[in-house]
């Protein structure tokens, strides 16, 4: 999908409520409540528990990393207990710590160390943690369950036996297996296992191998030394007719050179794959999309549905487009310069639509559609709702937004006869001074955004913004439309206003439409599709009535800004 990202923390919290109902459906192993130690720091309560800790004492001392974890500041430690290290040494064929080489035992410290911040067992996720270790690669962790009891699991390597550990420097938890290091790159990661010979093969067609194939920590491009690559199993290529990547080339290519070609369809097949970024699941959830390396800069988009995170499930014109899932147990595979994802379900392709008209609908809010009673019934109104909503929000506790369906009887003109009303909207401290709109898919392409609103006696104006950029035209006050009933259509939109609705021609001044009009807020270019931010702010600090809108519109630039001519009160639209 072609998409940017707007941030929605419904789908993060999604997932921390399905996190913590498995949790509480599972018997959790209790450990004992570990007082705060503010005496000993790190390294001395080491030193002073030898039948637990005297191997990773002589780990630190070894490379020279106990000094620090003695001193104050502010550290999370891993520390792998005695049984732990001795199975490591075991898996090394060495008879002592002596044996190991320095290098190696200095990686493996600095992965066990996160410096700077104390993450207790109360801000673990299931994904990776907040804070990356010293080596420089991030910690993962997760609850696994066996025999009905639950567990915390440390990057699938190692449980947690005693946690929450408090001392004079930071926090430590207990873990029964030492933590390995990613040692591939994705690229490397990739390359060695079997089950992606197809997607491997398409990253060298493409170049996009030795993109991917350069650790972090030595990555010159300090701005781009992380990836997160969405891979494809050959299996799943079977299931959709591919068996080779020549077949895959053959499905995608435009030209007969994808190596490092931008113009080549099959070159923005693979890139689609592949984001500049760091993510783990939990990171894919904190943004609705997230840019890939394609040269269009397109975007996959993910949501949360239950507890699978379905990647370009779209709506679009009326279509929904299922998208692939996200493999979890094949997922968060760790590496030196990011992360590796499977995706199942289907094929992930970039998917081309040419600018399409959008009829936006501001009252048909997610809190307000499942309040059956009142939705779309004639003459029920909701209660005001505080921000945040879903799809919007606003600064002011003091202001609400509220549904209102009109009567059968009312007279007035809305589309689906229903808006949505902003009380206080007014640039005064402490009112709703701007509110911040998510709007559906928007394809990219050049467009004309028109919002639709009821003008009563509010005095404040409006000012737009799309993704942060303020549009072209402003609404000096809502009470005043700058027409007359004799301008027809190319007359109104000249002036930037146009008749949506079929309420009767007026000769009173100033509610030729019966209070409703158009205005066109200017033109944007929406560079991804994806959902975007509207905002209205708020001229002005008197306010007569509630301020009601009724609806926006993007129609592309070079199509007729007046068809169809009427959006009637039974949601249907026409000429």
């Amino acid at each position: 999908m072609k998409k940017i990202v707007t941030i929605s923390k419904l789908a993060l919290i999604t997932l921390m409520l399905a996190v913590t109902a498995f949790l509480a459906g599972c018997k959790k192993t209790e450990y004992p409540l570990v007082s705060l130690n503010t005496t000993l720091n790190i390294t001395p309560y080491l030193e002073a528990n030898p039948t637990q800790f005297s191997l990773f004492t002589q780990i630190l001392q070894r490379t020279g990393y106990d000094g620090f974890l003695g001193a104050y500041g502010a550290y999370t430690v891993f520390a792998p207990n005695n049984a732990a290290v001795t199975l490591y040494l075991k898996s090394k064929n060495a008879a002592s710590v002596n044996d190991i080489n320095i290098d190696t035992l200095k990686n493996l410290v600095q992965f066990h160390v996160i410096l700077g911040d104390t993450i207790s067992t109360t801000y673990f996720i299931d994904g990776k943690l907040r804070t990356p270790t010293y080596l420089g690669q991030f910690l993962t962790t997760s609850v696994i369950n066996v025999n009905g009891v639950s567990s915390y699991s440390v990057n699938k390597q190692a449980l947690i036996v005693q946690s929450n550990i408090f001392l004079g420097n930071g926090v430590m938890h207990v873990i029964d297996h030492v933590l390995k290091p990613a040692t591939l790159t994705l690229a490397q990661t990739i390359d060695a296992n079997p089950k992606y010979k197809i997607f491997d093969a398409a990253l060298k067609a493409t170049g996009f191998y030795d993109t991917i194939n350069v650790d972090a920590r030595v990555n010159p491009n300090k701005l781009r030394n992380n990836f997160t690559v969405f891979a494809q199993s050959d299996s799943l290529y079977n299931t959709l007719g591919i068996h080779s990547v020549t077949d895959l080339q053959t499905k995608y290519g435009t030209t007969s050179t994808p190596l490092h070609n931008p113009v080549d369809g099959f070159y923005q097949y693979v890139a689609y794959h592949i984001l500049p970024e760091n993510d783990y699941t939990t990171d894919i959830l904190t943004k609705n999309s997230h840019v890939t390396l394609s040269p269009g800069q397109d975007v996959i988009s993910d949501v949360l549905q239950v507890q699978t995170i379905q990647l370009d499930y779209d709506l679009i014109n009326g279509v929904q487009y299922p998208g692939v899932s996200v493999d979890r147990a094949n997922s968060n595979i760790p590496t030196t310069n990011g992360v590796l994802h499977a995706v199942v379900g289907g094929d992930l392709y970039i998917k081309i639509f040419p600018p399409t008209r959008v009829d936006w609908d501001l009252a048909d809010q997610p809190e307000f559609r499942k309040q059956t009673s009142i939705f779309r019934r004639p003459g029920q109104n909701s209660v005001g709702l505080t921000s945040p909503l879903t799809n919007l929000s606003f600064n002011s506790p003091a202001a609400n937004v509220q549904y209102q369906c009109s009567s059968t009887t009312s007279g007035t003109y809305y589309w689906w006869n229903d808006v949505l009303s902003l009380n206080n909207f007014r640039n005064t401290s402490g009112q709703m001074t701007d509110i911040t709109f998510v709007t559906p898919t928007i394809i990219k392409g050049k467009y004309k955004v028109w919002f639709m609103y009821g003008h009563g006696s509010e005095t404040s104006g409006v000012q737009f913004f799309f993704d942060g950029a303020p549009l072209q035209n402003v609404i000096p006050a809502l009470n005043t439309i700058l027409s007359n009933p004799n301008d027809a259509g190319p007359v109104l939109e000249a002036k930037g206003i146009k008749r949506y609705t079929e309420a009767p021609v007026s000769t009173t001044s100033n509610n030729f439409y019966n209070t409703v009009a158009g205005f066109l807020c200017g033109v944007v270019n929406v560079p991804t599709t994806d959902h975007h931010l509207f905002k209205l702010v708020a001229i002005g600090a008197a306010n007569g009535t509630n301020t009601v809108v009724d609806m926006v519109q993007f129609i592309p630039f070079d199509q007729n800004q007046e068809s169809p001519r009427y959006f009637r009160r039974d949601g249907t639209f026409g000429d």
